[in-house]
């Protein structure tokens, strides 16, 4: 069996598990944890709004990496090559379209 996709389904778990107190408003502001970009310090109502919407977009994303390992649990020996180069390429691009989405967001924030 790939062990890729193992570590995947983990990466995907902890992702889960990050998110949540990030969703439910849990986490305070602090100089490790959380969405930590300038606009998410420029008040404690603009840290929990930004890290509310980028833990959600984080647990989808943690879907998106656990679809992706599902996959490749069950794939032949011969496919594990392509599997773990996809893998990178739909993680990583999921990750760069949730950071985007987060920083158009705190923008779009500021603006209003």
């Amino acid at each position: 069996m790939n062990p890729i996709p193992i570590v995947h389904l983990c990466a995907a778990v902890i992702t889960a598990i990050v998110s949540v107190p990030m969703i439910r408003k849990k986490v305070k502001m602090n100089d490790w944890y959380g969405i930590r970009i300038r606009a998410s310090f420029e008040s404690e109502a603009a840290w929990y709004e930004i890290n509310e919407y980028g833990g959600r977009l984080l647990l989808a994303w943690s879907s998106l990496i656990a679809a992706t390992a599902m996959v490749g649990v069950f794939l032949e020996r011969r496919y594990w090559l392509t599997y773990n180069w996809t893998a990178v390429v739909i993680i990583g691009g999921g990750l760069a379209l949730v950071i985007e989405k987060i920083l158009v967001y705190a923008r779009k924030r500021n603006n209003a």
